[in-house]
């Protein structure tokens, strides 16, 4: 599963609209979609504000 499908996935799952998750991070619309999409390549900052309001965070692993 890809960034853009978990982002998508876990929003749904707590209900939240495109528009309202881009509210809560900071991150455009426009953005979301795009990346839920797969049309984008976000920055790992990106990614880490569009997760903290779903309860989820980066894990890096090293060597991985």
């Amino acid at each position: 599963m890809d960034i853009g499908q978990i982002i998508k996935s876990r929003r749904q799952e707590l209900r939240l609209t495109q528009q309202t998750l881009a509210n809560m991070s900071g991150v455009s619309v426009r953005m979301v979609k795009s990346i839920e999409g797969n049309y984008a390549n976000p920055s790992l900052k990106t990614v880490e504000k569009l997760l903290v309001p779903l309860g989820l965070h980066i894990e890096i692993m090293e060597g991985a």
